[in-house]
């Protein structure tokens, strides 16, 4: 196989795994959003019930997208957003801080969905993009 076919494989492994995640992640939190507002609301969120909606939609919906390869330039971002988000406002400030592995899971999932939405979805996507 050529050197060219792993690098489209591998996007292709990337955009499918994390999209997976990013599903997976937002139907758990489907499941209990009374939780999600509840951690919002504990770090602060104005209308946390509002933003946890936000965060679960926004994990089902572009999870979804990023998991079939529709538009990855642009549904990767709201996901990189998310991560982001939660990085600076929920990890960094735990005792847990910025050299932790869950910190280096942010930094590397924000890595992955940029590489997405940069390089595009690799093989058996949706769109080329």
């Amino acid at each position: 196989m050529a050197e060219h076919n792993y690098h489209v494989i591998g996007h292709t492994l990337l955009r499918i795994t994390i999209g997976l995640l990013f599903l997976v992640a937002g139907i758990k939190k489907l499941m209990a959003p009374d939780a999600i507002s509840g951690m919002l609301s504990g770090l602060g969120f104005p209308a946390p019930v509002f933003f946890a909606w936000i965060l679960i939609l926004a994990e089902v919906i572009f999870g979804a997208l990023v998991l079939v390869g529709y538009k990855v330039r642009y549904t990767a971002w709201p996901l990189a957003l998310v991560l982001a988000v939660a990085w600076i406002l929920a990890v960094i400030p735990s005792q847990q801080g910025i050299t932790s592995s869950n910190s280096f899971f942010h930094l590397i999932g924000i890595a992955g969905l940029l590489t997405i939405a940069w390089s595009g979805p690799g093989k058996w996507a949706m769109t080329k993009r």
